[in-house]
């Protein structure tokens, strides 16, 4: 057997375990080497739905950013995550469907609060 076969050897990694063949990873081989070399995914998405959900359609976007970003800090992206959850609570506030919906105006009216619009 010679070492330019990847097929018929194995290789030991740093924490102990034995790789199967090339290009073989299992699943949760390769979730845990995407997050440890690549993008915050989830926390990207999040964020980006927060924004989306201030700027254009915010019944669409804001609740995919509630979603996205409480999967983001359950996932140990912190940052991202509360980023994306401020920016929700956000794009509620500027959303008069939103408001309609939730009942924030009828709300505010019985605290006293006056409404920009």
């Amino acid at each position: 057997m010679t070492d330019k076969e990847p097929l018929m050897t194995l290789k030991t990694r740093p924490d102990g375990n034995v790789a199967g063949p090339a290009g073989a990873e299992t699943f949760e081989n390769s979730a845990s080497h995407a997050q440890a070399d690549g993008l915050p995914l989830l926390g990207l998405f999040a964020v980006g739905f927060g924004l989306l959900g201030i700027f254009t359609i915010g019944p669409v976007f804001v609740p995919l950013a509630l979603i996205f970003g409480l999967a983001a800090i359950f996932a140990g992206q912190i940052l991202w995550g509360l980023t994306a959850v401020v920016l929700a609570v956000a794009g509620v506030l500027t959303s008069p469907t939103l408001m309609v919906v939730l009942g924030i105006g009828a709300f505010a009216a019985w605290l006293g609060i006056p409404l920009p619009f």
